[in-house]
């Protein structure tokens, strides 16, 4: 499910896609694979809303370099 904004900014869009069939399998690779495809596929229908600037790992164990 993504949700996508007007061109207006007034309105959205919710998109629902396909039931997952075979998921999760015993395959946690392949699923993880599968799924990163799949956020990959719904991030291109509109890059620009995308949140590039999330800092998912903002703190780092003492030490360590920064990731940004």
């Amino acid at each position: 499910m993504v949700r996508n904004h007007g061109h207006d900014d007034k309105k959205y869009s919710l998109i629902i896609g396909k039931e997952l069939h075979n998921y999760p399998t015993e395959n946690i690779q392949n699923d993880t694979d599968r799924m990163n495809h799949l956020i990959e596929i719904e991030i291109m229908r509109a890059p620009e809303q995308y949140l590039w600037a999330h800092r998912r790992f903002k703190t780092r164990p003492k030490g360590e370099a920064s990731f940004y």
